[in-house]
């Protein structure tokens, strides 16, 4: 009902039967004043008596509304002027949206479909502000991302054409080949990881916009990823005590969300002690998916803590596998889940640290 009397049409007739009114009023004032003045003021045969009586052979209603028509209409304009306004407010707020300035606002002050109207475009503004500053920090974050690696892609390229020169040398013994073969080996391995990177960051959307998305079930994604990195978790003579339930249904990326934990997954194998057994446990806790990376290694000093998901943040650890750190696996994790309205942090307790994914699971499927 409040809507219905607040409305714009609502609005207009209220106006318009109010003009009418005080048309009427007005009218029926002038006429009863101008009868006054012709009772007392005005004697037969003065000029003004002419005046009364061609009033008389008009007619007095007509006289009435001669004057009363106009006087709508002026007071119907008049009212209205506070729409017009809204009009130039509305369409000067297109016109700043159009031409890119997404800091204007609209001020309507009525509470009819022109405030709605109004918050609206404020609302589309404030929407395309923040996605257009989304989509340049992605730009610039994925710039800075591609020129430090390409600078980092420098060292291990020139060490590896370094040692092949040497390895060229006839002077070079059999001894010095051999320890040049293996540094040039270890070097041209660091190339592949950050050519690698270089290439997952390409095609990586660093905003936090939706990517197309279907329906996963995370125990099998889980279960098919441990497949395929069974080869590395084998060189490294890893163990996995893994606790999945089945049915963990959410709407998401798979290929993302396969990288999230393959990331995690590897920083475990490379930092963590091996000697004990990496957990890993999926479980539903009410009306959210709960995924659990745990192993058992050195504690994350409280300084660092804070950083880890930070874009090119590393930390000095005890490492298995000797690769060259990029500092992105944690922040691209951070970003993928966050993507999927999830969040990700770190804990630790007696030797054991864990990453903690949570995301909103999907109850269709349940």
């Amino acid at each position: 009902m409040r809507k219905f009397i607040n409305g714009f049409r609502t609005r207009i007739i209220y106006l318009f039967i109010k003009s009418l009114l005080m048309a009427a009023v007005i009218t029926f004032a002038i006429y009863k004043a101008l009868q006054y003045y012709y009772h007392h003021h005005v004697f037969y045969g003065d000029t003004y008596m002419r005046y009364r009586f061609w009033m008389r052979e008009v007619g007095d209603i007509y006289v009435f509304l001669a004057l009363y028509i106009p006087f709508s209409i002026l007071i119907f304009y008049l009212l209205t002027r506070t729409y017009t306004k809204y009009f130039e407010d509305i369409s000067s707020g297109i016109r700043q949206l159009a031409a890119g300035d997404f800091s204007h606002r609209i001020e309507i002050a009525s509470k009819d479909e022109f405030r709605q109207i109004a918050n609206d475009l404020n609302a589309a503004s404030s929407g395309l502000r923040t996605a257009i500053q989304a989509e340049t920090l992605a730009q610039r974050s994925k710039e800075t991302l591609i020129a430090n690696l390409a600078h980092d892609l420098r060292t291990p390229l020139t060490s590896v054409t370094g040692y092949l020169d040497l390895l060229n040398q006839p002077t070079t013994t059999p001894e010095e080949r051999a320890v040049y073969i293996k540094i040039a080996y270890k070097k041209s391995r660091d190339l592949e990881q950050l050519l690698e990177t270089l290439f997952d960051i390409s095609k990586l959307d660093l905003s936090l916009k939706t990517t197309e998305q279907t329906e996963v079930d995370l125990y099998h994604l889980l279960l098919q990823l441990l497949d395929e990195m069974y080869p590395l978790i084998s060189r490294v003579n890893a163990r996995l005590n893994q606790q999945i339930s089945p049915s963990l249904n959410m709407t998401g990326n798979g290929k993302e969300l396969a990288r999230v934990f393959e990331n995690l997954l590897n920083n475990a194998i490379r930092y963590g002690n091996l000697d004990y057994p990496i957990d890993i446990s999926a479980f539903r806790r009410g009306a959210e998916i709960v995924i659990q990376i745990t192993n058992a290694g050195p504690t994350i000093q409280t300084a660092d803590v804070p950083y880890l998901f930070d874009m090119f943040y590393t930390v000095d650890q005890v490492r298995n596998i000797p690769t060259k750190q990029t500092g992105l696996g944690l922040f691209i994790a951070k970003t993928i889940v966050e993507r999927h309205e999830g969040t990700i942090d770190l804990q630790q307790s007696a030797g054991q640290i864990r990453f903690e994914i949570v995301f909103p699971a999907d109850l269709r499927n349940s």
